[in-house]
This record gives structure tokens, sequence and C-alpha cells, in this order.
């Protein structure tokens, strides 16, 4: 699912850039096409927040987590290969206020089957709340069923395999139309005079151009679920277990997810933490990379859920 089609616009290049992360792929100018030698590169922005409260008496705190993720896909395999950065921390908590750089340099291959994302292949040794947080941001990626066969229908069921666990999950599809666009041939997409790429969602052929695609996720009955978060161990109740994948026909894919729970310590001092959690992954930029495709040497698969093992040696 690489780049496949160019066609020659108005003096410019439009090089169809298939993107695996979704059913979406992304129309891109280009002027060089020397440029576009190693493919191209995806540059996401990550910010994953807590909303914690421990005692009613006490206002809420917050930690929140800022990173970034390049990923060049590595097209024989259907599968990104990413790179995670370092990551900003901020606390929030009384009336104490921190801010730290945290060092989640990692370099992981995300791969993909028909329903989403399949597996993670990662490269030891990795600190297992590194691992965690990159299988979340892979979730981000993952729709979780095969579009290709629900795309028409606007509402229906499917087990999900998750960072939290196998959840029943509600799916709603909706799509709006730019009425004033007037139809125009797949195989000559247009782009706005100031974009960059234009992103396209793939199963929709009747689509006009601009058409956006939003993708709701209501999770219920999740089994295996883990029983810590990444501030504390203990026994973890879900709430609210919602996630929204969106592509708004032009250069915009945003994928969000709230999780309310309750998690009951596990110390002898045992108390009951409400929380909030919130996670948003934004594509910045599809950009020519600058060095060829990597490779993990020595890597092991792993799913998603942050409930199963993984092996000791990739345990720094």
């Amino acid at each position: 699912m690489a780049c496949c089609l160019p066609v020659r616009r108005g003096g410019r290049y439009h090089q169809l850039l298939f993107n695996p992360l979704t059913p979406t792929a992304a129309n891109v100018v280009v002027n060089d096409t020397t440029e576009w030698a190693y493919g191209p590169e995806y540059s996401y922005n990550v910010n994953m927040t807590y909303v914690i409260k421990s005692d009613p008496a006490e206002p809420a705190g917050t930690m929140q987590l800022m990173s970034s993720v390049k990923c060049q896909p590595k097209v024989s395999e259907n599968s990104l290969l990413c790179r995670l950065r370092n990551s900003t921390t901020m606390m929030s908590l009384r009336k104490d206020n921190t801010s730290r750089e945290v060092e989640t340099e990692q370099m992981f291959e995300i791969k993909f089957n028909e329903r989403g994302v399949e597996s993670l292949l990662i490269e030891p040794p990795s600190r297992m709340e590194v691992v965690n947080f990159i299988r979340k941001i892979a979730n981000q990626l993952s729709v979780g069923a095969d579009m290709k066969r629900k795309i028409g229908m606007p509402q229906f069921m499917a087990r999900e395999n998750t960072s939290m666990g196998d959840c029943a999950t509600m799916y709603r599809i909706t799509r709006e139309e730019l009425a004033e666009s007037p139809p125009e041939p797949p195989e000559s997409p247009e782009l706005a005079e100031d974009a960059d790429f234009q992103l396209v969602v793939l199963p929709m052929a009747d689509a006009r151009p601009g058409t956006s695609l939003t993708i709701e996720k209501s999770r219920m009955g999740c089994i295996n679920s883990p029983r810590y978060v990444d501030f504390s161990m203990g026994i973890l109740k879900m709430g609210r277990f919602f996630s929204r994948i969106y592509v708004d026909g032009a250069d915009r894919f945003e994928t969000y997810t709230e999780l309310d729970g309750k998690l009951r310590t596990e110390s002898l001092s045992s108390r009951i933490i409400t929380f909030k959690s919130l996670l948003r992954v934004s594509l910045e930029s599809i950009e020519p990379a600058q060095e060829p495709l990597p490779s993990i040497l020595y890597g092991e698969l792993i799913d998603l859920n942050m409930n199963n093992d993984i092996p000791n040696n990739m345990i720094d």
C-alpha cells in the first residue's frame, strides 16, 4: 500500500500515496520525483492526558505526555516502520506544576491486516511503560473491522482487540459531502492551491472530493483487561470507552480516545482513584523520507493488549 499513481495536473504531479493506517489515501503534490526516492514519511503528533482524582475533597490533578511519531510504509509487508521520539511530560498535582523530558525514543513496526493492526514488532530492550505507550498509539491507528465490507453500513457491532482488552464495539459511520463540490473522476484528483496533500477515503468510490468520514466506536463488555494504568497498579473498572477516527477529505486525519475508569489500588492503604484518560493522535505532515527504510533486526512480536505478557528479554 505505497505510492502507485502519478497524475500530471497543471504543471505539477499529484502522486497517490496509499496509507495502510485506515481506508484512506493521500494525493500528494510532487514537483520533483527524485525527492521521493525513499517514499513518504508520515509525521504524527501524540498527546495523552490523564485527569486524576483520588480524594473527593481535593481538586483533580492532571498528567500529560506529548510526543511525536514518524513512520514510513513498508510496502511488501503491509506495515509501517515507525520511530517514537522523546516525550515531554507535564504534571499538575495540587499546586505543584512540573515539566520534564522523558526518554521514550523507540523504533517499532506496526503490522496490518484487513481489520486494522494485527501485531507490533519491537526491538528489545525496551521499558515496559514505553511498550505500552506504543500499544496505545498503534491502537489509535486501528479501525478494528474490515471497512471494505462495512463502509455502506451506518452502524454495526463487532468484536475488537484493543490495548484495554477484547471488547464488544458498536461502530457508527457517518460521512458528509460538500454539496457545492462537483463530482470529479477518481483518476484525476484536484488539490487546493495551498495544500501539500489531500486525504481520500478509498472504499467511498462514489464520494465527491472533500467528503469527510467519521468512525465512532463505543466499547463495552471488555474482557482480559489490564490490572493497571500508567500511574498505578490495582483493580481496574472501566466505564465509558469511546474512540473517534476522523478524515476530513482535505488534509486532516485525527484519532481520539476517551476512557473513564476507577482503580482500586493494591497498597495497604487501598483507595479508589477515579480518572479520565484522553489520547489524541493527529497527522501533522506527509513529506519525502530523507533516508532509506530502516529495519528491526532482532524484534519481538507482541499484540495490542497491555494485559498480555511480553518476552522477558524485551524489558530493559
